[in-house]
């Protein structure tokens, strides 16, 4: 009885570590491609220290009051000890934050990243959807 052999078994397998290296079967069992990651950012970062206040569209969960270590024209990027952020979470980002200021402004964004950066500290990247209405404030 011969084997068939699909396209499915052709394809490199990813090794569980966060290391980039895949497996392929082309090339025999303890062959490494390395796969570098592709770059998705639209806009370039900057490194950008801002005042941001974060409110999750979930009202159970607490408003944040952080600041940036970076950010772009549809996205920041800022360091937390709050470990409520998932992927996917839908939040107001309200940008250059002082209370009862007239200057703010809100934005609808949602987290697309979580990075350990430290025992406890999380870096939460969102990207930005669009402005939110003033009423949100």
């Amino acid at each position: 009885m011969a084997a068939t052999v699909t396209s499915a078994h052709l394809l490199p397998e990813k090794l569980d570590c966060e290391c980039g290296f895949y497996r392929s079967p082309l090339y025999g069992k303890d062959s490494f491609v390395t796969v570098e990651p592709q770059e998705r950012r639209q806009y370039p970062r900057i490194d950008l220290s801002q005042a941001i206040r974060i409110r999750p569209f979930d009202s159970s969960l607490p408003s944040e009051y952080c600041t940036t270590l970076n950010a772009s024209q549809n996205g920041l990027y800022f360091p937390t000890h709050a470990g409520h952020y998932a992927v996917g979470m839908s939040v107001y980002v309200t940008t250059d934050f002082q209370p009862d200021s007239p200057l703010n402004s809100t934005f609808v964004g949602v987290v697309v990243r979580i990075d350990s950066l430290d025992t406890e500290i999380w870096g939460i990247a969102i990207h930005v959807l669009s402005p939110s209405s003033g009423a949100v404030n």
